[in-house]
């Protein structure tokens, strides 16, 4: 069977966007002459979901019972080029150049009447490389690209396959801003009204300025982002309204006693149509900040923040967020607040849409309008200066070799100087030489 190679051009650890080129070559090897029915190179795109299902009759989770098995193969986009047909190829080594574009979009149209209302019936974005296991047995999903090379033999019904993943990432927008953008959710369901403080004597109930003050009704709002990218500043902001005081003349308010914040990931895959086949949804959820005992006063009807330097890691747990025909990635900011007013406990809980956006560059970009200076260009220096002294040369000459006279190390008379006498190598002094006298 020849051998069959794809070389792409480049960095294999490059990412590609959209409309990024790639180029390279197929490489053929035949040792002997062979009939080709045909030679092509494919660039496509798949989504490939799978998953079981316990048979009917077998409902135990034992692993050795028997499972149905469900898999769906879809290609976002398919581009084909015919390199060879019906040729005759001797003893020799071929080679072939090929060009492709990354799509913006899918190609795939589906009727929902046929796979469902959960799938994207028009094209989309093209989603980024994915892979993910589920606990489910043979769960699996994954995203990925690929240039392939396909060779049939005339007269044989094998087919030699060679497969070059390329790795994809969505573009960032161009008009992303560089700060995220705080949306406040005033959380009415969670209104306190802790109860009223206790009084210790008449004389502080009639007189005290905080018993004049009825006891507060607390209306807490968060601030925080809808949408953020990895390395952004995850902000968060926490306003306490006491309707009782809007203006707070009492100059009262709560202390923060603790804060959690909590990033849950949760990814659906399927196989066809939802009614007909199973579904199965992975969710992890990582607990980004922990904090107790904090002690942090907030005063009411003033915002209070939360985080500093809160970020989300590029990794590769950090995908966009993202929705193709059979896979779905999502994800979601749960934060909880505990607050104290005169020692009464109060936890405040929100869960709110995050959308993660691609990755934004991380090279600085220049404002519009401003220029940069380039860095000079190098010129060498002549030879004479760039090179050390010929010491062989030094070390012959009788001149250079004289002991030096004198060299004072007394801190008043100028021994801090730089000396100006001639200096040896200590390995070039003559050493004296001792001897016992015999009287």
């Amino acid at each position: 069977m020849p051998t069959l190679r794809i070389i792409v051009d480049g960095d294999s650890n490059r990412v590609y966007q959209t409309g990024d080129k790639v180029t390279g070559r197929v490489s053929l090897i035949v040792e002997e002459q062979k009939e080709i029915e045909s030679l092509e190179v494919i660039f496509a795109g798949s989504c490939v979901t799978k998953t079981s299902r316990s048979s009917p009759g077998h409902r135990s989770p034992d692993a050795t019972s028997p499972r149905n098995s469900y898999e769906e193969k879809i290609r976002l986009f398919n581009r084909e080029k015919q390199l060879v047909t019906l040729a005759t190829l001797e003893a020799n080594k071929y080679s072939w150049a090929f060009e492709f574009f990354f799509p913006e979009f899918t190609a795939q149209r589906y009727k929902r009447m046929v796979h469902g209302a959960n799938y994207l019936r028009e094209p989309h974005a093209l989603p980024p490389s994915f892979h993910l296991r589920s606990s489910t047995p043979g769960g699996a999903a994954q995203i990925s690209y690929f240039v392939q090379a396909r060779l049939v033999l005339s007269g044989s019904k094998e087919t030699k396959d060679c497969k070059y993943t390329l790795r994809y990432h969505p573009p960032p927008s161009i008009d992303m801003p560089r700060a995220v953008r705080v949306d406040a959710t005033v959380l009415y369901g969670q209104v306190w009204k802790p109860s009223k403080e206790k009084e210790d004597s008449r004389f502080k109930k009639a007189f005290s300025a905080v018993s004049l003050n009825p006891a507060p009704r607390i209306v807490p709002t968060l601030h925080h982002p809808c949408q953020v990218a990895p390395g952004q500043h995850i902000p968060l902001l926490l306003n306490l309204l006491n309707t009782r005081d809007p203006g707070n003349e009492a100059e009262r308010g709560c202390i923060i006693d603790s804060l959690s914040v909590t990033i849950s990931t949760y990814t659906t895959t399927m196989c066809g149509n939802s009614s007909q086949y199973p579904e199965d949804i992975v969710s992890k959820h990582v607990t980004c900040i922990a904090k107790t005992n904090m002690n942090e006063p907030i005063p009411f009807n003033q915002t209070q923040t939360l985080t500093s330097n809160f970020r989300l890691i590029d990794d590769t747990e950090c995908v966009p967020t993202f929705k193709t025909y059979t896979i779905t990635r999502r994800y979601a900011l749960n934060v909880s607040i505990d607050i104290k007013y005169n020692e009464q406990h109060f936890t405040i809980r929100s869960s709110t849409a995050l959308k993660i956006l691609p990755r934004i560059p991380r090279e600085p970009l220049l404002e519009e309008g401003e220029d940069f200076d380039p860095l000079p260009r190098y010129t060498p220096r002549e030879p004479s200066r760039e090179f050390a002294p010929d010491y062989e040369a030094i070390a012959s000459s009788p001149t250079l070799l004289s002991p030096v006279v004198s060299r004072s190390s007394s801190l008043f008379s100028g021994g801090s100087l730089p000396s100006t006498a001639a200096s040896t190598p200590v390995r070039e002094y003559e050493q004296p030489t001792y001897e016992r006298a015999v009287v």
